[in-house]
């Protein structure tokens, strides 16, 4: 049942067979079986196709997909606890930031939650503000930590802090440092470059806040970033109150007893670090 629950998942987040089988590295025609054998123990139908490839979830699809991710949530910790009974077993704790918030807030956050690290087993990931948003409906993380108001339906959304964003570095420069188009200061960029009427004769897209801020302590390039990543002495031109964004903490409707503290822990560090 676990197998064929993760197969269904595979194939909910990917839309494909084929995608879900290479992921899970199975044959496309044993993802199928295990479908089937899936709907024929739940009476349902989980899938129906939309042209040739691409399948979509039905009613009862997106519903099995909520409580399988907690269903298999809670049978890897069960197996943990069954293969080690004699140690003491660690709480998993995934935490997703945003490249802003990870070099801005996560680093003193982290230290924070290292006391509890006898108790919590952390797992940090960075990514866009767009791609921690998935990984949190998808229930692949705990927390997310993010500069961007996103969509949240099925989470809740904490706000705290702001970010000022600059025109920064060499502006006489042809070369822009961008962001990746899903990133929180894409929107930003684009307004900027819009406002002033610019469209850059040379571009470079860099998934990294640090390596922009680095190639701009270079002499490299201008770009919009986060004044809080800057080296000092780099050129920096103050912008409007438009460009000021709000930071927010992702967390589940329902999220896991076990995590209460850190959740508790992780709020009362960012209220500080919003008044301080």
């Amino acid at each position: 049942m676990f197998k064929q629950l993760e197969t269904f998942c595979a194939v909910y987040e990917t839309r494909n067979f084929s995608h879900a089988a290479e992921q899970l590295f199975i044959s496309q025609p044993t993802v199928s079986t295990q479908i089937k054998q899936l709907e024929a123990d739940l009476q349902t139908t989980l899938f129906t196709r939309n042209g040739r490839q691409e399948i979509v979830p039905t009613a009862s699809g997106q519903l099995l997909y909520q409580q399988a991710q907690k269903l298999l949530t809670t049978w890897a910790a069960t197996k943990t606890a069954v293969r080690s009974p004699r140690q003491l077993v660690k709480v998993p704790c995934r935490i997703g930031a945003s490249h802003t918030t990870g070099s801005l807030i996560l680093p003193a956050l982290l230290a924070e939650l290292s006391t509890a690290s006898d108790r919590f087993d952390f797992q940090v990931t960075l990514a866009n503000s767009a791609e921690i948003l998935t990984a949190m409906s998808q229930h692949k993380l705990d927390f997310g930590l993010v500069e961007k108001p996103l969509v949240t339906d099925h989470l809740n959304r904490l706000a705290f802090g702001h970010d000022e964003l600059v025109h920064a570095g060499d502006f006489n420069s042809p070369l822009w440092l961008l962001r990746e188009p899903n990133s929180g200061v894409c929107h930003y960029t684009n307004a900027f470059l819009k406002a002033r009427n610019i469209q850059p004769e040379q571009v470079m897209v860099i998934h990294s806040n640090q390596m922009i801020a680095d190639l701009l302590a270079r002499g490299t390039g201008q770009t919009i970033i986060s004044r809080h990543v800057l080296a000092p002495t780099i050129p920096v031109e103050a912008l409007s109150s438009h460009y000021q964004r709000q930071f927010f903490l992702l967390t589940n409707h329902h999220p896991a007893a076990a995590l209460r503290p850190v959740q508790a822990t992780i709020t009362q560090y960012l209220t500080t670090w919003s008044n301080g």
